[in-house]
């Protein structure tokens, strides 16, 4: 279970002066999808090693369902999906951002994150980012990057359970 401080508002936007994070929202499924398929290699280790989400038949539908379920997790504070947008007037869609409970008590949060190899940003660069807002908006100094910052081989415990 996640942890708060007291008073805590969930951060329904963050706006950086390289990339912008909204709430995953149904509005975004057909750009998400499309990204998810160009960039489908990728995510196939992003919440595990080896995993097959997003598979060759997974549909638009499938994902409409994703984010639909995302989204009531966001509203339950249960888990925190955000999608991963340029910081343009009119942004571009370039990936996604996921705040998940850990099953480790010494764990605050599990952070996730993809995005486009296109996208004007690294991963490090993103990564670092993410950090400093976790710290500094959640308060949460030492999220964990399962497979990023501890190998799938090391990590010890399993990630959020669908």
């Amino acid at each position: 279970m996640l942890r708060f401080p007291k008073g805590f508002r969930v951060p329904k936007a963050y706006r950086h002066p390289h990339f912008l994070l909204l709430p995953a929202s149904p509005s975004q499924a057909v750009v998400e999808f499309v990204a998810m398929l160009r960039e489908r290699e990728q995510l196939h280790q992003l919440f595990r090693p080896d995993d097959l989400w997003p598979s060759n038949s997974f549909s638009l539908s499938q994902h409409e369902d994703d984010l639909a379920w995302q989204r009531s997790e966001f509203l339950a504070k249960r888990s925190f999906a955000y999608g991963l947008w340029s910081p343009d007037r009119e942004p571009e869609f370039w990936g996604g951002v996921y705040l998940y409970p850990s099953v480790l008590p010494e764990v605050e949060v599990e952070l996730f994150f993809w995005k486009q190899a296109e996208a004007p940003i690294t991963d490090a660069e993103l990564e670092a980012e993410l950090r400093a807002w976790l710290g500094k908006v959640w308060r949460w100094s030492e999220p964990r990057l399962p497979g990023r910052d501890v190998p799938w081989m090391e990590w010890p415990g399993v990630t959020y359970p669908w």
